[in-house]
């Protein structure tokens, strides 16, 4: 049975401990959160952070050069955040700014110096979390996770391209 809080005598509403969507956002919410800090503790050993280690993993991913909007659009930060991230990396030496002559927009690559910080960095808490999980729940989760991110992105308006744009 729900319970029920009354807000004002003519409209009750469901209490919040009481909705599983809610509950399910708390539990994603504590668990990415967790799992970060591990993660942060790892990378720090390695003069990384967390979002440094994810931004190097993405130019290494897509292997190619990023502009910031293409990297902000990733990880749905400001631009202005990421080229903040973009600046103090590139000072670290772990990735350089180029100027694209064709279309001049700076793009971004990972260095020699951030492919070996991203690659000799430890993946040991996040092998060890996720060892729980058989190669079938992994794939599960992997599967909720990417229609939640999609819908989420959805929503927000991230992906929205005009139909009448080539």
């Amino acid at each position: 049975m729900s319970k029920k809080i009354t807000e004002n005598p003519k409209t009750e509403k469901e209490s919040p401990v009481d909705d599983p969507n809610l509950n399910l956002w708390v539990l994603l919410d504590q668990t990415r959160d967790v799992i970060s800090k591990a993660r942060e503790l790892e990378l720090a050993h390695y003069k990384l952070s967390r979002v440094q280690a994810a931004t190097l993993f993405m130019l290494l991913v897509v292997n190619k050069e990023l502009t910031i909007s293409e990297i902000s659009n990733w990880n749905i930060r400001e631009p202005n955040s990421v080229l903040s991230l973009i600046n103090r990396m590139e000072k670290l030496g772990l990735v350089q700014k180029i100027r694209d002559p064709d279309d001049d927009k700076i793009k971004i690559v990972a260095t020699e110096k951030g492919r070996e910080s991203y690659l000799n960095a430890s993946r040991m808490s996040i092998e060890m979390i996720f060892s729980i999980l058989s190669d079938e729940e992994k794939q599960q989760l992997g599967s909720s996770l990417k229609k939640l991110r999609s819908k989420a992105r959805e929503l927000l308006g991230v992906d929205f391209k005009p139909p009448f744009l080539p």
